[in-house]
């Protein structure tokens, strides 16, 4: 089952690794993002950074999208992470079932001259990102912001 679907531009680091994964008692990480799984030397220090007891995948869309349809994962413990909104809504709208997007880290880098609204020091959203994060809640899935467990949690619809 997917635990929850996270947001972070920097895929999988100290906080998803040490302390998401612990909060969530997942056995599998899922990487959704095209260039991470073109990019051999990418995959690997992807792979690095997860814990020793938790298993990496990294897939294109294309692969993903047979993965999150497979009801063999109803039996797995799962946190998807991809790198945008974009993203999130490829898998919430390709999985069977997802009860949570969060939000980490995004939107610092300025996209394109693109202006962004910042909700806080971690996350900037652009027009596009936020009609993006729109149609996950209008597919009544739970979206929020939160960096790590202990903090408070952010309800992504009521900042949209």
């Amino acid at each position: 089952m997917i635990k929850m679907v996270r947001i972070d531009e920097r895929l999988i680091h100290g906080q998803v690794a040490m302390i998401w994964s612990k909060q969530l008692r997942i056995d599998r990480i899922i990487v959704v993002n095209e260039k991470a799984a073109a990019d051999p030397i990418l995959s690997s220090t992807l792979k690095m950074a997860a814990p020793d007891s938790v298993k990496v995948i990294i897939l294109n869309e294309e692969k993903a999208k047979v993965l999150l349809q497979d009801p063999r994962i109803n039996d797995l413990s799962i946190l998807v992470i991809v790198n945008s909104p974009k993203d999130a809504l490829f898998v919430a709208e390709n999985a069977t079932e997802i009860s949570k997007v969060n939000i980490g880290n995004y939107g610092k880098a300025n996209k394109n001259g693109e202006e962004r609204m910042k909700l806080n020091d971690n996350v900037f959203l652009g027009e596009q990102d936020k009609e993006q994060l729109r149609k996950i809640i209008a597919l009544g899935i739970t979206t929020e912001y939160q960096l790590v467990p202990d903090q408070p949690i952010t309800d992504m619809q009521t900042v949209l």
